[in-house]
């Protein structure tokens, strides 16, 4: 996934997050255009694979979980 933060806290939580946190977000899946033509759309469902499969998500909330909140599945 390719995260676009919504907004300057969402820009300095995802800066501060580190490798082995568990993150919650919510966001939608974007289309992104450069004024040159160039664009890069985010596929529309999860099953895809292989190249260009990769999401393109505006992130408009985001936090590290607690350990505390995880639940065994």
């Amino acid at each position: 996934m390719h995260l676009i933060p919504a907004s300057p806290g969402v820009r300095k939580a995802l800066k501060d997050v580190r490798k082995g946190q568990v993150v919650r977000f919510a966001g939608s899946r974007v289309r992104v255009d450069a004024a040159d033509g160039w664009h890069w759309t985010s596929p529309l469902t999860r099953k895809d694979s292989g190249a260009g499969a990769c999401e393109v998500v505006w992130v408009k909330d985001f936090a590290v979980v607690d350990k505390e909140d995880l639940v065994d599945r």
